[in-house]
């Protein structure tokens, strides 16, 4: 799995698609957890942040909610890859995750 790729994650019973937000180097241990953020069809609610997936995208339309982080342990739970989404699009995720943490 790469940064700023889409994803089917298989988990309880149900299925999720998740954005890739922790970075290659890291991606590459298979020690290490995988974290990602959910990828939603319905519209976010005003209170929470949010980036719309655009017209080159994988899922265009959907959702990348910034507040529901997904650690990944089983990364064979990581089904479908749905591809990568654009430059943009990953730094308009960055821009919101550094918001929602209140980083420079």
């Amino acid at each position: 799995m790469k940064r700023g790729q889409i994803w089917t994650l298989l988990r309880g019973g149900s299925q999720h698609r998740v954005l890739v937000i922790s970075n290659d180097e890291y991606n590459a241990v298979e020690e290490l957890a995988v974290w990602a953020l959910v990828v939603v069809r319905d519209v976010p609610h005003p209170n929470q942040l949010a980036v719309r997936l655009g017209d080159g995208d994988p899922l265009s339309g959907a959702f990348v909610r910034i507040h529901s982080v997904v650690q990944i342990l089983d990364r064979s739970a990581l089904r479908d890859n749905h591809g990568f989404v654009s430059p943009a699009t990953m730094l308009a995720v960055e821009d919101a995750v550094r918001e929602f943490l209140e980083l420079p």
